[in-house]
């Protein structure tokens, strides 16, 4: 056959109802096909062939991919799929007899390496560089950087890591320890002058026993009694 197109990836939405994924490009080998799905974050997350999918070619080499387990989608939230040809860089044909020529070899191995310049230079016009720099600086924005928990002292930590160790979450929790104490004193105080009001109705009640009433005396005197000895 002939290498018609140097297309050799394609990106396709999966809505939860497509089956069949015509990528619109050929390849030698089933096996040279690769398919993957785009998370959140948009990072590629690869498919595994004959669990997750199924590469045919049909008789001049055109692919399709079939769907056999593809992640969650609806019309609504749907997943872009990738599927790309990976043509292996081997040759495993010896031309060290020279009497004969079978042209079908010489170009299937003409196809080969015309598929693996085109897959190379559609990888290299999607791969976007991750930064921009100079000699001094190394400028990431608007993207974001994401790294494991440093370990060597020159390591990178991140804002997780950063905060759990020393910042906003070490304050945040300062700040709610003082809270807490702020209120246990405030209880403090309040159970404090509830006590003193408690000992002051104590002594005027001490007072009190000390002198009691037993209702022997009215406010206005009319008669004169005698009942004894006063103590």
């Amino acid at each position: 056959m002939t290498v018609a197109t140097e297309a050799s990836y394609a990106e396709l939405l999966y809505t939860g109802v497509e089956t069949v994924f015509p990528p619109g490009f050929s390849a030698q080998d089933a096996a040279d096909v690769q398919v993957g799905y785009f998370d959140t974050d948009g990072l590629l997350v690869p498919l595994i062939a004959g669990t997750h999918f199924i590469a045919t070619l049909d008789a001049s080499g055109a692919v399709t991919v079939t769907r056999v387990a593809f992640p969650y989608a609806s019309p609504s939230q749907p997943v872009r799929i990738a599927i790309e040809r990976v043509t292996p860089a081997t040759q495993g044909v010896d031309f060290d007899n020279l009497e004969a020529f079978d042209a079908s070899v010489h170009e299937r191995l003409a196809d080969a390496a015309a598929m693996r310049d085109a897959e190379l230079r559609n990888r290299q016009a999607r791969t976007v560089t991750p930064f921009t720099g100079s000699n001094d600086v190394v400028d990431f924005r608007p993207r974001r950087v994401r790294a494991a928990d440093p370990v060597e002292s020159t390591d990178l930590a991140t804002k997780f890591y950063a905060d759990e160790v020393s910042g906003s979450n070490a304050q945040a929790a300062a700040e709610a320890a003082r809270d807490i104490a702020v209120s246990a004193a405030s209880t403090a105080t309040t159970q404090a002058g509830i006590a003193t009001g408690a000992a002051g109705l104590a002594a005027t009640y001490a007072a009190m026993l000390g002198n009691p009433d037993y209702q022997f005396y009215t406010d206005a005197t009319s008669t004169s009694r005698d009942y004894g000895t006063y103590v």
